[in-house]
């Protein structure tokens, strides 16, 4: 009896470790199922190999204060699979279009899909996903690009370093995981040092297939 309980004490603590480290990890940008099965499996053991990834990838700069737009300026919109985050763009392009110069449709993935068995599978159907949106978009100048890490943290850094002007997202993103792990969309209006323009939420479609279904009107002349 003893030893029986003693093995479901350490087995309760692995589970705990694992989900711990897991949720923490996600929030960093990482995949919380691998991080899970990683902490399970390992247990302690899997603590310093959470933090010595979590410093790899903690450099992050303060953010700027928001420059007003003027004149033509370059747009980022950040897909995730959802039709809301497309609609956002749609609208952003009928509103701004005119004053566009270019486009750049992002997909953001976990860290992990750096070095995953998956991560080629993921990162290719991300890649043909932004293809076949950008296809759709009647600006001149569009360009598709795969980031990786947490994705309000992603495309803050990259609108910073590539002197996009607006960034634009769907009210609220793909999957549960908003709800569990926080709003990318709320983290990044309140980090972003570039204006953020936030599409309406409409009530939740959010499937791949709708997303490359999706025509965009031509954009406000000015």
């Amino acid at each position: 009896m003893g030893i029986s309980r003693f093995l479901l004490t350490v087995a309760a603590t692995w589970v705990i470790i694992g989900l711990v480290v897991a949720f923490i990890m996600r929030r960093r940008g990482h995949d919380f199922y691998e991080w899970l099965v990683l902490g399970v499996f390992l247990g302690p053991l899997v603590v310093p190999l959470a933090v010595e990834r979590a410093r790899f990838h903690s450099i992050r700069r303060q953010p700027e204060s928001p420059e007003p737009l003027a004149g033509r300026f370059d747009l980022l919109a950040g897909l995730d699979g959802s039709t809301e985050a497309v609609d956002a763009l749609n609208t952003a392009l009928r509103l701004f279009g005119g004053c566009v110069s270019t486009v750049t449709i992002v997909r953001v993935l976990d860290y992990d899909s750096l070095s995953s068995p998956r991560g080629a599978a993921l990162q290719t159907e991300a890649s043909e996903m932004l293809t076949s949106v950008a296809r759709q978009i009647p600006i001149d100048h569009v360009e598709t690009k795969v980031l990786f890490g947490r994705p309000d943290r992603a495309i803050a850094e990259y609108a910073r370093n590539a002197g996009i002007e607006l960034v634009v997202v769907g009210a609220r993103g793909h999957g549960a995981s908003e709800a569990l792990f926080g709003s990318v969309t709320s983290r990044l209006v309140g980090d972003c040092g570039t204006p953020v323009f936030v599409g309406q939420r409409d009530g939740g479609r959010d499937t791949s297939d709708s997303v490359n279904r999706v025509r965009f009107g031509s954009p406000a002349q000015t």
